[in-house]
C-alpha cells in the first residue's frame, strides 16, 4: 500500500514538473505550454465533472414511463447521437434526413480537450530534448543568472565569471569542431547547424514556428469537430448571432433542445418513440469553445509577431551588432568581427535570453567578461587587472576611455563625490622701500 502510494505520488509529482514555467523561454512560450494548456485542461476537468457527475442530459419521455424507463432513455440518448430541428419546422419523416442533423460532438468534448492541452505542451517538450544537444547548456547559465544571490556584487562577479567561462568553452567547441569537419554537413550553404554558431537560435524560431502551426492546426480541428465546415470563422459566427439576436433555437449552433430516436422491443414487437431531450451540458459548452475561439485568435496573433521579432533579431546580422554594441557601450571596429565571428549567432541569442530574464545589468557584464576574453584571444591590448583572469573585485576596478585613457576608481560602497580643491590664496605684495 505504502509502496503504491509512493509511486502514485512519483507519477503526480513529474506531471506536475511538466506545468511548472522553464527560465530559457520568453512569456509568448509560456502563454502556449503554460497559461493556454493548464486553462483547457481545467475547462476539460469541468466538463468533465459536468458530464460524469452531474446530469448533462434530461429528456421528456411519455407518461407510461416507468423510472428505469427514463434512465434508459436518457442514457441511450446520451451515447447515441441527438438531431436537431428548429421549432418551426416540421420533423422529417425519412430516417436519412434525421440522421443528417445528428449532433455528435458533445460526449467527446472532455476527450478533445485534453489533447488539445496535450498538444500545446508538444512543442516545448520539443524544445527541451533538442536544446540540450547544443553544448550551450542554457537553461543552467539562465539559472545561475537569475539567482536571487546575485544581487550580492561579489557573487554577481563570480557568477559572471562561471557564465562567461562556459559560454566560451562551449562556442570554442564548435568553432574547432566545425573547422574539422566542415564538409560533413548538408546545411554549410546556409550556414546552419550545431558547428555553425547556429543551432540552438535556429532550433529556437523553429519551436516558435511550431507554436504557430500549432494553433493554426487548433483551428481546423475545431471547426472539423465542431461540423462547421461551411462556416470557418466558427467563433466570429456564433458572436454575429448572438449580436443579432439570433438564439440558439434558429441558429443550431450548441442547442439545447434536441430530438433523439430509439426503438423498444417489447413481447416480441418494436416500439419506436421520439423524445424531446435538454443538453444542460450545451450551455456550458458554447461559452467554452467561444472563448476558445477568441483565445486562438489572439494567440495566433501575438505568436506570429514573436515568430518576426526573433527571427529578425537572429538573422540580421546588424540587429545582432547593435544589440551586442548597446551592452557593450565602446566604441571599437572589433565589435562586428566579436559577434559575427566569435559569438554568433547562438551566443547573441544566450545573451538576449540573459537580457530578458535577469535583466540588461547582467547581460552588459557577461557581455563584457566575453568582450575581454576575446581581446586577449585576438591578442589586442587589455588593462592589467582584466589581464590577469578578468576577475574584478568589488573594491576597485579600471576602465579605459578612448580620450586620455585615465583610470576611475569605484569603491565597494557608494559614496558622495569629493568637493572640489579650494582655490589658492593670492599671493600678498610686499613694498620695500
Amino acid at each position: 500500500m505504502v509502496g503504491g502510494y509512493r509511486i502514485g505520488m512519483h507519477f503526480l509529482a513529474s506531471a506536475l514538473r511538466f506545468l511548472e514555467p522553464r527560465v530559457d523561454d520568453d512569456f509568448v512560450d509560456r502563454l502556449h505550454y503554460l497559461y493556454t494548456s493548464t486553462m483547457v485542461l481545467m475547462f476539460a476537468v469541468l466538463v468533465s465533472a459536468k458530464q460524469y457527475v452531474g446530469h448533462p442530459i434530461e429528456c421528456f419521455v411519455p407518461a407510461q414511463f416507468t423510472r428505469a424507463m427514463e434512465q434508459y432513455t436518457e442514457n441511450y440518448c446520451w451515447v447515441q447521437n441527438t438531431y436537431w430541428v428548429p421549432f418551426q419546422d416540421l420533423i422529417p419523416h425519412r430516417l436519412d434526413d434525421r440522421e443528417r442533423r445528428q449532433i455528435g460532438y458533445y460526449q467527446w468534448v472532455p476527450f478533445v480537450l485534453a489533447v488539445a492541452a496535450l498538444m500545446f505542451h508538444i512543442p516545448s517538450s520539443v524544445w527541451r530534448m533538442l536544446a540540450g544537444q547544443s553544448g550551450l547548456n542554457a537553461g543552467l547559465v539562465l539559472q545561475l543568472a537569475c539567482g536571487e544571490q546575485n544581487v550580492d556584487p561579489l557573487v554577481r562577479d563570480k557568477t559572471v565569471d562561471i557564465v562567461a567561462r562556459h559560454i566560451d568553452d562551449a562556442l570554442m567547441y564548435q568553432r574547432e569542431h566545425g573547422a574539422r569537419r566542415n564538409s560533413v554537413y548538408i546545411f554549410a550553404v546556409v550556414r546552419l547547424g550545431k558547428f555553425y554558431g547556429a543551432y540552438v537560435s535556429s532550433v529556437y524560431i523553429f519551436i516558435k514556428a511550431l507554436h504557430l502551426c500549432n494553433v493554426v492546426l487548433q483551428f481546423m480541428l475545431l471547426n472539423s469537430f465542431l461540423q462547421t465546415s461551411d462556416y470557418p470563422l466558427f467563433g466570429a459566427h456564433v458572436l454575429y448571432d448572438l449580436f443579432m439576436g439570433r438564439e440558439w433555437r434558429d441558429s443550431g449552433k450548441f442547442p439545447r433542445v434536441t430530438l433523439c430516436d430509439f426503438e423498444i422491443r417489447v413481447l416480441g414487437n418494436v416500439h419506436r418513440h421520439t423524445v424531446q431531450c435538454v443538453l444542460v451540458i450545451n450551455m456550458l459548452t458554447e461559452k467554452i469553445f467561444i472563448f476558445l475561439w477568441l483565445w486562438l485568435t489572439v494567440l495566433a496573433l501575438i505568436t506570429a509577431l514573436n515568430l518576426l521579432f526573433w527571427f529578425i533579431a537572429l538573422a540580421s546580422g546588424a540587429c545582432r551588432e547593435n544589440f551586442v554594441s548597446k551592452h557593450l557601450d565602446i566604441q571599437s571596429d572589433q565589435i562586428g568581427r566579436f559577434t559575427h565571428r566569435f559569438l554568433r549567432s547562438d551566443g547573441v541569442f544566450l545573451l538576449q535570453m540573459i537580457a530578458s530574464h535577469a535583466g540588461n545589468l547582467m547581460c552588459a557584464k557577461v557581455t563584457e567578461q566575453l568582450w575581454l576574453i576575446f581581446l586577449r584571444r585576438s591578442g589586442k591590448p587589455v588593462c592589467d587587472d582584466k589581464a590577469e583572469g578578468s576577475e574584478r573585485t568589488a573594491n576597485d576596478w579600471e576602465s579605459q576611455t578612448d580620450g586620455d585613457k585615465s583610470s576611475l576608481k569605484r569603491n565597494e560602497s557608494w559614496h558622495e563625490t569629493s568637493l572640489p580643491p579650494p582655490m589658492p590664496s593670492l599671493p600678498t605684495r610686499t613694498h620695500y622701500v
